[in-house]
């Protein structure tokens, strides 16, 4: 029996993300990103430059570095100082995920070839931590390379799903986020490592997965279902850039919008079948506040596989943390302006091509990435009891006793995370790496 979180031959004929070429002309490009980025969230890429021997390497190395002993994997481990490193522990909306990962990001100098340890490449998200040349040869600069090709690729995608906004380059207030990020951007790069959930087996077989022989068995009996690889979650930055693994097809994308209902119908969860030589991309939290919710930052999943290992690698692009992500002035209606209102909201229509539904008045407050990220990452690492999402950050407009309460309840946790991120302004230094214990009192206030 095929177990109730695995993918089946079925969900072949379930609907699938759009399939967008690179190089095709602008006015199609503008269109189809557009249509994808505003109902799915999510796409499939070919054209995208990368070369495929880049993939090949990169994948290997992914291969390799995953299988050193456990023991050397270790001493990578990432900690309440540092969110770079290999872990096996993470949590996904307070739930522990099925897989072990490798986190690495751009130096806080911005310089490579400056050791990790250099004085100049502490950030708020930590340092790099790399295995050693002898035990992973070459893994660095392979990783490195497919780091700064990403990168490269990411910047040119934040210019074209501007363009399908409607955002032109002379557009100097608009296009200020997408410049910026091109030399101020704090990515990473994530490997991850799903070992294989046999349904049956007996909490040993399936919990030594990384040699420490206690993985994932606290929470865990044998009348539940196998765990998620990564349990329901929205990516937090502005894109993600992701390599699939070929053969085992485990990625899952949510239909529905309700994170209340996010384990509901099956129906409601469509597999991402790569298409072999095309990278999957989503657009993120910020993106989705960027354009005003017109883009969809989709709840997606991990499924487990009883007999099949899955290596994967996103890519997230991230603002500098600094960056206050404000929805574009094109994407509101402005209520004051009648003139502005109808002239706005046609620019949607004309590169949507689908008769979009008018513009929406501005729905979210401002947004700082460093501190939006800081608490994710606190979330990732341990349980705090403390989550934060875009609707933290919603301008919530309603009328009605129901709406009123709804209303105040929703403003109250706004204005919480609003208040604190200047509180965390404040105090922080983006040239340290964050610490947990450090910042307690402000993310738990």
């Amino acid at each position: 029996m095929t177990p109730r979180n695995a993918a089946t031959a079925e969900d072949i004929t379930q609907p699938q993300i759009p399939l967008i070429d690179l190089h095709q002309p602008p006015h199609l490009l503008r269109q189809q990103l557009y249509a994808a980025c505003s109902t799915w969230g999510f796409f499939q890429l070919l054209n995208h430059d990368i070369p495929s021997s880049l993939l090949s390497q990169f994948r290997e190395a992914i291969s390799s570095f995953f299988s050193l002993p456990y023991e050397s994997k270790l001493k990578l481990k990432r900690n309440a100082n540092n969110s770079r490193g290999y872990f096996d522990d993470e949590l996904t909306k307070r739930r522990r995920d099925w897989k072990e990962c490798l986190d690495v990001g751009v130096p806080g100098s911005r310089d490579w070839s400056a050791g990790d340890d250099a004085d100049i490449n502490p950030c708020l998200d930590g340092r790099n931590r790399f295995p050693v040349e002898e035990e992973c040869p070459k893994f660095r600069e392979v990783v490195v390379r497919y780091f700064e090709e990403c990168a490269r690729l990411s910047n040119e995608l934040a210019v074209l799903i501007a363009g399908a906004l409607g955002v032109e380059e002379g557009m100097e207030e608009e296009m200020g986020l997408v410049k910026r990020m091109v030399n101020d951007h704090t990515s990473y790069l994530r490997m991850n490592h799903y070992p294989p959930c046999r349904s049956g087996a007996s909490e040993k077989e399936n919990a030594d997965v990384s040699g420490d022989g206690e993985r994932n068995t606290a929470e865990k009996t044998p009348q539940e279902p196998p765990p998620l690889g990564i349990s329901p979650h929205r990516d937090a930055g502005f894109l993600t850039v992701l390599l699939q693994d070929d053969d085992c097809h485990s990625l899952q994308v949510a239909r529905f919008e309700d994170e209340d209902h996010r384990d509901g119908d099956a129906d409601c969860w469509v597999t991402v079948h790569p298409v072999p030589g095309a990278l999957t991309i989503n657009t993120g939290d910020m993106a989705m506040i960027w354009s005003n919710g017109r883009f969809r930052a989709p709840l997606h999943r991990v499924l487990t596989d009883p007999s099949k290992e899955r290596y994967s690698a996103p890519f997230f692009y991230n603002p500098g943390y600094n960056e206050l992500i404000s929805p574009l002035p094109c994407c509101c209606r402005d209520v004051t302006s009648p003139a502005t209102m109808a002239s706005s909201a046609t620019a949607g229509e004309d590169l949507n091509g689908t008769g979009t539904k008018d513009l929406e008045p501005k729905k979210y407050l401002p947004c700082l990435w460093g501190y939006f990220r800081a608490v994710r990452f606190a979330g990732d690492l341990t349980d705090l009891g403390v989550e934060i999402q875009t609707s933290h950050f919603k301008m919530v407009v309603g009328s009605g006793k129901v709406e009123e309460e709804k209303r105040d309840k929703e403003e109250k946790s706004s204005t919480s995370h609003v208040e604190k991120q200047h509180k965390f302004l404040d105090c922080v230094d983006f040239r340290e790496a964050f610490d947990v214990e450090k910042y307690r009192d402000i993310l738990q206030s």
